[in-house]
């Protein structure tokens, strides 16, 4: 008898210790209610030992994903933790198999996790797919923007989350990999785990352009997600943030990051700015995750795609042949193929198919194994920009 088995409400007492016990996790009402939250909308994993007592957990919870216009189901990995007393006993790994065996069942065809250790996670096929710019100014160095034509109003949370909402949907860069958000996520996110502010910009018209959420401590403007639909939304919200100056040192501010920063804005560069890696990724399902990209109906000749290394999920372990079928794509998992061949790891395929990475930079670092001239090719069926996530689990 496997001693891997989903959890139900009836265990949350003992998922909450664990979580209190590894992360030193305090126990408030708010937190309490949040992992409540949490729990009640995710799979939960445990690891029991002899005596029925819970040794290890991990939290998949699922959501809808926008990958550059496809959606996607994504089980957001999160509160992965073991007592000392069980590690090396390979318990996590147990429950991983079991995890992704049954998100493949769910139809799920992504995974994220924020690591802990990104050698601890690649063993279960996941890589780095998601960066972070960092700007930690001093206030002063903050650049300012010219006077707009709208409004910037500061709200409730209740008045405020339907135009966060709205905003959020309607803006590009979420739709590069980013959470269709539920109600109760954005409840999770937002006002069960801080006392956040929120700020809407709204043009001449009345109309909501763009959203900031933050926090002002003693000394520190942080900014927690910020948002905007034009220019002038952009402008008038950081003339929002610039306005501070004279009552904090320091603007902080951590932002998803696709290759563009703000230092073209400064006046003079600024120095206290970093790009950090966050967020790993990987494909559960390569056949079902092909089947709904739309790119791949730019294919201009059949080839296949070999994954070489897939050991917490077999299923994906094989060749993928993509048939040119007149305007369409077949996509069929075979032993052997005559196609040309594309030969890489889960780990590089996510990266490649989510835009992290390059098809060029994959192929000069030789995590690509194919002929050169199938290059071309390749670049017509994969993202051309960067994903970006302002999600956390």
């Amino acid at each position: 008898m496997s001693d891997v088995r989903k959890m139900t409400s009836d265990s949350l007492e003992e998922m909450l210790n664990i979580v209190a016990y590894a992360f030193q996790w305090e126990l408030s009402e708010r937190n309490v209610q949040r992992f409540t939250s949490l729990a009640e909308h995710s799979w939960n994993y445990g690891s029991f030992d002899e005596n029925d007592d819970l040794a290890s957990q991990v939290m998949a919870t699922p959501f809808q994903v926008d990958l550059f216009g496809d959606r996607h189901v994504m089980a957001g990995i999160g509160f992965v933790a073991t007592y000392p007393e069980y590690r090396s006993q390979g318990r996590i790994d147990r429950i991983m198999k079991q995890l992704l065996a049954d998100c493949r069942e769910e139809g799920v065809t992504l995974s994220y996790l924020a690591p802990f250790s990104y050698s601890f996670y690649r063993r279960y096929g996941y890589e780095l797919t998601f960066e972070r710019a960092v700007y930690e100014v001093p206030s002063i160095d903050w650049p300012d923007s010219a006077r707009t034509a709208g409004q910037v109003k500061r709200l409730s949370w209740e008045k405020a989350q339907g135009v966060i909402q709205e905003v959020y949907q309607k803006a590009p860069k979420h739709h590069k990999g980013g959470l269709v958000r539920e109600d109760w996520w954005e409840q999770f996110k937002f006002p069960l785990r801080k006392d956040y502010q929120y700020a809407i910009y709204y043009d001449e018209k009345g109309i909501a352009q763009g959203y900031l959420v933050y926090l002002l401590a003693p000394g520190i403007f942080t900014i927690a997600e910020w948002s905007w639909l034009t220019g002038a939304a952009f402008s008038g919200l950081n003339r929002f943030v610039a306005s501070h100056k004279g009552s904090v040192a320091k603007i902080v501010y951590d932002v998803g990051f696709d290759g563009d920063n703000l230092q073209f804005l400064a006046t003079n560069p600024m120095t206290h700015f970093r790009v950090r890696p966050e967020m790993m990724a990987r494909v559960v399902d390569v056949k079902r995750f092909l089947k709904a990209s739309k790119k791949i109906r730019n294919l201009k000749k059949s080839i296949a795609f070999e994954i070489t290394d897939d050991v917490y999920a077999p299923w994906n372990q094989g060749i993928f042949e993509l048939q040119k079928q007149g305007a369409d794509v077949g996509i069929k998992q075979v032993e052997a193929t005559v196609l040309p061949t594309i030969s890489l790891t889960i780990q590089r395929f996510t990266q490649l198919f989510m835009g992290y990475l390059t098809p060029e930079v994959l192929l000069a670092y030789d995590f690509l194994k194919m002929d050169e001239n199938l290059l071309e090719d390749l670049k017509e069926i994969v993202p051309n920009q960067k994903p970006i996530l302002e999600d956390y689990f």
